[in-house]
């Protein structure tokens, strides 16, 4: 008897998006070598969206939602990525701007299947548009604790928030979550929500295009004012941290989770996005972010304090003392 071959069911979350998205459709229907749905959901009341779907729907394997009400980008990807892992033994988010090589489901559905331990696999990027050149993301492989170090001090580019993941995994670490701040940088909190579960494993081809335009969602982020872009990347922070943590056995590895995340939001590295605010911090400024982030991170029961709060006290006031004695040392200097 022939063995049933896996369905793979890919979601395309739309808002905004009648001019790009059949050109999507196209590009994930054109898939070959694998058993495939498609399912659409777009976000609440866009009506031009709808139209420019609804033609799709003569091929059964797509399925079109339309939500009742806005979701948010977030909400939205999380809403159609549970309706492909209800439709499919695997499953991947797919932006309505991108595109596909023809043989990427394929490549990836063997490489999943050849690797049981990866909780996700996906292929390197090419920008086009407004930017181009490769987006690659490292593999990230090892203990559960070893894999969430490595994703606070090496990650930030979520190429495997589009990787093919398993139905039965992915219902694991659903739904997405957003923050207040524009949804900043969700997508890579999601990239160590799947290092929980498994390796991040990358094909090293050029499978995937990603289409850069003046509305792309993260283009939006650098726009904001200093003060909001510190702000969001400080929750990003916490928000990475919350989920190392789940991944901790001893005492040990939570202070070195702790210890990743103050390094994330105070170092900046050449792919952190405001590495320029960071690095324009007087010593001051930068004690005032790293305390701000110890008290939020204190407050929330998913992180809790790595140490008792009089001796965080006691380690910012020793802090803020060097900080003043710098500034002391150098007026008399220039004196």
């Amino acid at each position: 008897m022939t063995a049933r071959r896996p369905r793979v069911c890919v979601g395309v979350p739309v808002w905004r998006g009648a001019d790009l998205v059949a050109e999507t459709l196209e590009s994930v229907l054109g898939q070959r070598d694998v058993g495939l749905a498609l399912v659409i959901s777009v976000d609440g009341a866009d009506q031009r969206s709808v139209e420019a779907c609804r033609p799709f729907l003569v091929d059964p394997r797509v399925t079109l939602l339309v939500q009742r009400e806005r979701l948010g980008w977030v909400r939205n990807s999380s809403a159609v990525l549970a309706a492909a892992a209800e439709r499919g033994d695997y499953a991947c988010l797919q932006p309505y701007d991108d595109l596909l090589r023809e043989d990427y489901l394929a490549v990836l559905l063997a490489e999943s299947q050849a690797n049981p331990n990866a909780a996700v696999v996906y292929a390197d990027i090419e920008a086009f548009g407004t930017h181009d050149g490769v987006i690659r993301q490292p593999m990230v492989a090892g203990s559960p604790f070893e894999r969430q170090l490595e994703v606070l001090e090496r990650h930030y580019a979520a190429v495997s928030y589009r990787g093919l993941m398993r139905a039965s995994t992915l219902r694991e670490i659903l739904p997405m979550e957003g923050n207040p701040y524009g949804d900043f940088a969700a997508d890579t909190v999601w990239l160590a929500r799947q290092a929980r579960l498994g390796d991040l494993l990358r094909v090293p081809a050029v499978l995937y295009r990603k289409r850069y335009h003046e509305n792309n969602t993260h283009t939006g982020w650098l726009t904001w004012s200093s003060e909001v872009r510190l702000m969001a990347w400080m929750r990003h922070c916490l928000d990475m941290l919350a989920e190392a943590l789940k991944a901790v056995s001893t005492p040990s590895e939570r202070r070195r989770l702790h210890a990743a995340a103050r390094t994330r939001l105070l170092r900046p590295k050449n792919w952190t996005p405001y590495r320029r605010d960071l690095a324009e911090l007087t010593p001051l400024a930068r004690w005032r972010l790293r305390s701000r982030f110890d008290a939020a991170a204190a407050a929330r029961t998913d992180i809790g304090r790595r140490e008792t709060r009089l001796a965080a006290g006691l380690r910012a006031a020793r802090m803020l003392g060097r900080v003043r004695s710098r500034a002391g040392t150098a007026a008399g200097t220039r004196g």
